[in-house]
């Protein structure tokens, strides 16, 4: 058995997708206003919003406790509207032995589709797949849509 893998789910919205990947990559330390009950806050430690190598603090919550992680965003494809952010500190390595999310937002019609990939390597087969947290990825994503940018 594996204990690398991966996890994959998308989400159809009504934005622009250049205007979503500004908010995954620019205006990032905004989601917390848009979801509180999911995102408590998402600060700069590093770096500039918006450029490859800027390390990201968040606190978040997965519905039965407060999480938080460090991330520094590895890659930013403006053409592609892709982001790499890789977690380097943080919940989420206290359970697997390496984590990377995969942002990409395409156009879809009047608005564009997200998707979500998290790739990871677990310790042992006994820990689950993260869906968890790409259900967060989701959920926040949907969040930022309806309530943070103007609609198509």
């Amino acid at each position: 058995m594996s204990l690398t893998g991966q996890v994959e789910a998308g989400v159809e919205i009504k934005a622009p997708a250049s205007t979503v990947r500004e908010y995954f990559c620019s205006k990032l330390h905004h989601v917390s206003s848009a979801c509180p009950d999911k995102v408590q806050s998402v600060d700069l430690l590093e770096g500039e919003w918006g450029k490859a190598g800027s390390v990201i603090f968040g606190r978040y919550a997965n519905g039965k406790s407060d999480l938080s992680c460090k991330v520094i965003m590895e890659e930013i494809d403006y053409e592609n509207n892709k982001i790499t952010f890789k977690v380097i500190e943080g919940n989420l390595l206290d359970q697997y032995k390496s984590f990377c999310c995969f942002f990409q937002v395409t156009p879809k019609g009047e608005g564009s589709f997200v998707t979500w990939t998290l790739k990871y390597e677990k310790p042992n087969e006994n820990v689950p797949e993260p869906a968890a947290m790409l259900q967060l990825c989701v959920d926040v994503t949907k969040d930022v849509a309806t309530k943070l940018i103007p609609q198509a």
